[in-house]
């Protein structure tokens, strides 16, 4: 079974520490970079929701008397 990741968080981050040499580090993203993309995340979701609420809106004008 494969797990997926429906928000597309990056699990793993490249750090580069200068001591080590040309050999990469992976570790976990930081709290601030968590925040960062839950926040995009969310501001998204939100708008998106408007937008389908304001089209189901004007479907259902769309089929009301009073136009």
């Amino acid at each position: 079974m494969k797990a997926t990741n429906p928000y597309g968080v990056e699990v793993a981050k490249l750090t580069s520490v200068g001591d080590t040499g040309s050999k990469p580090i992976y570790g976990q993203p930081t709290v601030e970079e968590i925040h960062r993309l839950t926040f995009t995340k969310l501001r998204d979701i939100r708008i998106h929701t408007q937008e389908l609420r304001n089209r189901f809106a004007r479907l259902l004008n769309r089929g009301s008397s009073l136009e």
